[in-house]
């Protein structure tokens, strides 16, 4: 459990610091799940825009819970955010999953649909773009 929690705040703060050196404000929620409130792992603010991530650090493919997803849409209606999966692939860097292609894809997540459907850190490089990204 420690090593997995480890891997997990790696992760995250892996994020942060790239957001923060691409000109976002970022704050993290530790143990974000576990306090009953609807917090995602990464907040992070620029220009008036709002982008959340749930941050997943896995080799294989998984299922995002129910729980998470609902958290993530409660962000989206209630602050505006833009709601994303992170997913850090073992040995392959991070690919970013727009909220509402997981749910359509009822939360499962694996290397075909990330090839797919995902992105890298460069939505996040421009945040005044029109495209429905974080950009």
């Amino acid at each position: 459990m420690v090593r997995c929690y480890s891997k997990g705040y790696s992760a995250e703060r892996e994020i942060l610091y790239k957001l923060s050196g691409m000109g976002w404000m970022v704050i993290r929620a530790p143990r974000s799940g576990r306090i009953g409130l609807a917090s995602p792992d990464v907040v992070a603010a620029k220009n008036g825009k709002i982008v959340v991530i749930e941050c997943k650090s896995r080799a294989e493919a998984f299922t995002v819970p129910v729980e998470q997803l609902a958290e993530l849409d409660e962000w989206v209606e209630k602050a505006g955010a833009v709601a994303y999966i992170g997913w850090k692939i073992s040995r392959k860097g991070w690919t970013f999953l727009k909220l509402d292609d997981v749910k359509q894809n009822k939360g499962n997540i694996g290397k075909k649909f990330a090839a797919e459907k995902g992105m890298n850190m460069d939505i996040f490089g421009d945040v005044n773009n029109e495209k429905g990204t974080a950009n």
